[in-house]
C-alpha cells in the first residue's frame, strides 16, 4: 500500500477510533525494527506497560526487546505533595523486564508529565540509545494531559517539529472518529494511515487506508483487515466501502512525484499492515504480508505494505 514503506526520520500519524488496533499496528512497526537490528522505543501515555506486555504477548521474542517509557501521569493527590520531574524518576526499559503488576503512585511525591519534560526525555534517550523508531501512544493523550494551559494546535505543531528535528522515524497514534474535519497535526504530519470500523448488516467491518503520504505514490483504496494475536492481517485482494467488502481490481494510486523528488523504492505487495522504513535515496522494502517493516535511518515503511 505504501509502495516500499514510510520515509525514515519523519513523523507519521496512525488515526482511528477506539478498538481498531492502532497500538497493535504501532507495536508491530517497532517489532519489525527489532528484526532489522534497530533500537525501538514505545512511549505510552495510556496503556500501562504491564498491561501492554500482557496484551501483546503474542508478538514473540522481538517484542521483549522493544523498550518502553511509562509517561502516564501519577494518580492525583487531594492533598498537596511535591512534584518531581518525570525524567528524574523513570527510565525506559525493555518489555522483557517490565513487571507484571502495575506501577504504584508514590504516597509522598507525584510525577507531573508535561510536554516540555517529555521532549527533554526523548532528546536524552535518543542521544543515549540512538533509537531509529519511536511510537507515541497517543498524541491524543499527550494533548489532554501534558499540554496544560497551552493552545493544543500550537502544541501539536511544536511537538511534530521537535520530532522532525530528532531525525527519528516516529509513529503517533491519534484517537479520532471514523470521519472528521482537518486537524493541525494531520496537516503537518508527513503521512497519515487511517483505521476504520463500520457496522454493515449487523457485521463489523474494519478497513485500513492511506489518507496522506508525502513524497511517494500509494494505494488509495481501503482494504479489510483483522486483528490477530501477532498483529494486523490485511487482505489486499479485497477492497472495502460502507456498502461492504468487494474483490479488488487494479489498484488506483495517488499521483507520483517527479523522480528527483522521491526515493527509488520499488512497489510492494503483501499485507497492508506491514510497516517498514526506506531511504529517500535507497531501494524500497521487499513485498511483505506483515504489518511492519523498513530499513534503519532511511525512508521507512509501515510494516511494508
Amino acid at each position: 500500500m505504501l509502495e516500499g514503506g514510510v520515509f525514515a526520520r519523519r513523523p507519521y500519524l496512525l488515526i482511528g477510533p477506539a478498538g481498531t488496533g492502532k497500538t497493535t499496528l504501532a507495536i508491530e512497526f517497532l517489532c519489525e525494527g527489532i528484526r532489522r537490528d534497530e533500537r525501538c522505543l514505545l512511549v505510552t501515555l495510556e496503556e500501562p506497560p504491564n498491561e501492554c506486555r500482557f496484551n501483546h504477548r503474542g508478538f514473540g521474542p522481538e517484542f521483549s526487546r522493544v523498550e518502553v517509557f511509562d509517561a502516564i501521569p501519577d494518580v492525583m493527590h487531594y492533598e498537596h505533595v511535591p512534584y518531581k520531574d518525570i525524567s528524574a524518576v523513570r527510565a525506559a526499559m525493555p518489555f522483557g523486564r517490565v513487571p507484571w503488576v502495575i506501577r504504584r503512585t508514590p504516597e509522598l511525591t507525584s510525577v507531573e508529565v508535561t510536554n516540555a519534560a517529555l521532549e527533554q526525555i526523548l532528546r536524552s534517550e535518543v542521544a543515549r540509545c540512538d533509537y531509529s523508531r519511536i511510537v507515541i501512544d497517543s498524541l491524543t493523550a499527550l494533548q489532554y494531559f501534558c499540554m496544560k494551559g497551552q493552545d493544543e494546535d500550537a502544541g501539536a505543531q511544536a511537538f511534530l517539529r521537535f520530532l522532525s528535528d530528532l531525525e527519528v522515524t516516529t509513529l503517533l497514534t491519534v484517537e479520532a472518529p471514523a470521519e472528521e474535519s482537518e486537524t493541525t497535526e494531520r496537516m503537518l504530519a508527513r503521512g497519515a494511515i487511517r483505521l476504520f470500523r463500520w457496522e454493515v448488516n449487523r457485521t463489523t467491518i474494519r478497513a485500513i487506508g492511506i489518507e496522506k503520504f508525502r513524497g511517494s505514490s500509494h494505494d488509495v483504496r481501503l482494504h479489510p483487515y483483522r486483528v490477530g494475536p501477532a498483529g494486523l492481517e490485511i487482505d489486499l485482494t479485497r477492497t472495502v466501502s460502507r456498502r461492504g467488502v468487494g474483490r479488488g481490481r487494479r489498484p488506483p494510486r495517488s499521483p507520483a512525484p517527479s523522480n528527483d523528488a522521491r526515493g527509488s523504492g520499488s512497489g510492494s505487495g503483501g499485507d497492508a499492515s506491514r510497516v517498514g522504513t526506506r531511504s529517500s535515496s535507497g531501494s524500497g522494502a521487499a513485498p511483505s504480508t506483515s504489518a511492519a517493516g523498513g530499513t534503519p535511518r532511511g525512508p521507512e515503511t509501515l510494516p511494508p505494505t
